[in-house]
């Protein structure tokens, strides 16, 4: 029996990993389409000791599975910039002679950017699909609606490349064969004809404007804006300082970039603990995560009160890491039965180089009382006494 005496539950299923590849349509929609995880059930530990080896073995994978896709979790940060999207992608109903601005998602590594552009672009392919229907009508026939198209750069894409990506994104044959210019066209007969409105383009970092191939490609961008009758998010690391806003222009001449003036730039920023606001966004992604996780010993507080210090320091505020640390702890805690997370547990997990590093200097800050990431209590107003009518 399971706890209170209720029926035993149906036998769990060891859910394997969504392997879906993005930067094709059948990956794309099969990502679309697929229904969000079932939360696997929190089992007493006795209720666990009862089961047969293979069923934990289901029920610990199951939940090793949850615990790696958690997300996304909104927050005020990721809120602004869907709202920033939104705003920029649902006010873009130019026809087609005229150019519709692009949208630019520039962040530091780590920080959930292309979490949050998939997010947005998944919940604009569903709406999209809702108000026109699954099939595109063109003159010929009926085609297929693919209201988004995913594109992942490389470090060595080109113009040819780039148009060959985007003829393999729609499954056309013989994607790699052709010119520049004629798989260009063919890309753009099938946006057409497909009706995307929207090109998510990741990882523009990888283009070097101190090189002729990465600045063909970025002025390419602008051919493929004014022949695309669509809405273009770039998301990447660094795409101002590395002059990609300005064309790889300098001086005087950076003025007559037409990037700069036909691109928005939305931030998204690592969490903070200096102000009382950002201690409390701190404490609600803590609360939202905990909420969330799959352990007999979990409890309220678990995260955001015990370990709302020691998760910043190893942290450094950034999403992916404290992600990881967190994955990686409940396998931990998991495997060792613990089925808890605790400075001692988390201790003995290592993540990414860099939050290893920043971890020195924020845990000293926080030992000597310099910073704290919990939030104050709302203070309740002192009641005033009731003014004396003057006579």
């Amino acid at each position: 029996m399971s706890r209170a005496g209720a029926p035993e539950p149906e036998r769990e299923t060891a859910e394997p990993e969504r392997d879906w590849d993005l930067s094709t349509k059948d990956g794309w929609l099969a990502m679309v389409n697929t229904a969000p995880r079932a939360r696997p059930p929190v089992r007493l530990v006795e209720e666990m000791g009862a089961m047969s080896a293979l069923e934990l073995r289901r029920h610990n994978h199951a939940r090793t599975v949850w615990h790696a896709n958690l997300g996304p979790i909104r927050t005020p940060a990721l809120d602004a910039v869907f709202d920033g999207l939104d705003e920029i992608v649902g006010s873009n109903l130019q026809d087609g002679d005229k150019v519709k601005p692009a949208a630019v998602l520039d962040a530091l590594p780590g920080l959930g950017k292309t979490t949050a552009a998939v997010a947005f672009a998944r919940g604009f392919h569903r709406d999209q699909i809702d108000l026109h229907g699954a099939r595109a009508r063109v003159t010929d026939g009926s085609w297929q609606r693919v209201p988004v198209a995913y594109l992942p750069l490389t470090s060595n894409t080109t113009m040819r490349s780039l148009n060959s990506m985007l003829c393999r994104f729609y499954g056309l044959p013989s994607a790699h064969r052709g010119t520049a210019a004629h798989l260009a066209h063919r890309a753009a007969e099938a946006i057409a004809a497909c009706k995307t409105g929207l090109i998510v383009v990741d990882d523009v970092h990888f283009l070097d404007m101190n090189r002729r191939d990465g600045r063909e490609v970025a002025n390419h961008f602008k051919w493929l804006a004014n022949t695309f009758p669509v809405t273009f998010v770039f998301v990447g690391v660094g795409l101002r300082a590395r002059g990609l806003l300005e064309e790889g222009l300098t001086g005087a001449d950076a003025a007559f970039s037409q990037t700069a003036r036909r691109w928005t730039v939305l931030d998204l920023d690592t969490f903070e603990i200096s102000t009382e606001q950002g201690r409390r966004t701190w404490r609600q992604l803590l609360l939202a995560i905990e909420h969330n996780l799959v352990l007999a010993h979990a409890h309220r507080g678990m995260l955001s009160q015990d370990l709302s210090d020691y998760l910043f320091a190893r942290s450094s505020g950034h999403f992916a890491s404290l992600m990881s640390l967190i994955g990686r702890g409940c396998y931990r805690a998991i495997k060792t039965g613990s089925e808890t997370l605790t400075v001692d547990l988390l201790d003995a997990v290592r993540i990414d180089q860099a939050a290893e590093t920043a971890r020195k200097h924020l845990a000293a800050a926080i030992d000597a009382g310099l910073l704290t990431a919990r939030s104050s209590p709302p203070q309740t107003p002192t009641p005033q006494p009731a003014r004396q009518p003057v006579l």
